[in-house]
């Protein structure tokens, strides 16, 4: 173990430089005592990706991005899956990313997990809950898609890119939703105000939500954002949304009021199903009524009244 901790401190250095700063001192060591508290079992290299087993019983595995020592956890590559999609992930229950692996016989070559890749979680329906550590500085979109049991993200709270608010997957600046756990059992959500995006799919698949109420300051909301969200009921949509993705609202079959409040209507092609359009009632701001029954993507709503 003293080994070990010598070869992680040593690449830590190394990688990220020398810093002066206390503050920097501490961050640097809670990075590596994050990294020691599911400790590596066993790791192996094969056309670029790293196996690792940890003693809890979970298997991750990483590719490598480049010759810096930087990786990216990736999608299972165990049981002889080629692809994402190929049969059931391995991944199951609550995933510790660590900041850092090692391989080699003695550990002696490192590597620092900056990346959370596309499809890495993809239909990983066992895993629980997922800790992502002070290292990862992206995260791609459609990493945790079909992961319908997560009840709550963490971030280390030195990460410098994103954050976690009451379990919520948030960008560090707060302007970015990233991802809301489709296993978080709260029926009501007000965004923040400091949103301005929701991120693809960010609420997709969650079954206890039934209203969400969009800040004033969004003025995105991306594809497949509620998709499946087979509880929601009630939406308030801020007054500054410009832009409704596709499939946004689809199989949502409780949808029954959409509070609208932008003066110009969002830009939402395919964002609604039929039935919210024939069934949910559409308030929108007094006299704009018209404007809305212009625009293609509103005018199929039923039932549509002024504030």
């Amino acid at each position: 173990m003293k080994k070990y901790l010598f070869v992680v401190l040593v690449s830590t250095i190394c990688m990220v430089g020398c810093r002066s700063s206390k503050e920097a001192s501490k961050t640097n060591q809670k990075e590596v005592w994050q990294t020691l508290l599911v400790k590596q079992l066993d790791a192996k290299v094969e056309d670029q990706i790293v196996t690792v087993k940890y003693n809890n019983g979970t298997t991750l595995c990483y590719k490598i991005l480049d010759n810096f020592g930087n990786v990216t956890l990736t999608w299972d590559r165990t049981n002889g899956r080629k692809n994402y999609d190929d049969g059931a992930s391995s991944y199951k229950g609550d995933i510790s990313i660590p900041s850092f692996i090692t391989t080699g016989e003695n550990d002696e070559f490192t590597f620092r997990v900056v990346e959370i890749d596309q499809n890495a979680f993809y239909g990983c329906t066992g895993v629980t809950s997922i800790d992502i550590p002070y290292s990862v500085l992206r995260i791609v979109d459609g990493a945790f898609k079909g992961c319908s049991a997560i009840k709550k993200f963490t971030v280390n709270e030195n990460n410098q890119s994103y954050k976690d608010v009451d379990g919520v997957l948030f960008s560090k600046d707060n302007k970015m939703l990233v991802k809301y756990p489709a296993k978080k059992e709260t029926a009501e959500y007000v965004i923040s105000e400091e949103v301005s995006i929701i991120c693809t799919e960010a609420f997709m698949d969650n079954t206890f939500l039934k209203r969400v109420f969009i800040g004033n300051f969004v003025t995105a909301i991306s594809d497949n954002s509620f998709k499946n969200c087979t509880a929601l009921e009630e939406v308030e949509l801020g007054g500054n949304v410009r832009i409704i993705g596709a499939e946004s609202f689809k199989n949502c079959p409780k949808l029954m009021l959409v509070n609208a409040h932008g003066m110009w209507p969002a830009h939402c092609p395919n964002a609604f199903d039929d039935a919210a359009k024939q069934n949910a009632k559409l308030y929108v701001p007094r006299g704009q009524v018209l404007n809305y029954k212009r625009r293609m993507e509103w005018r199929d709503f039923k039932n549509v009244q002024e504030y």
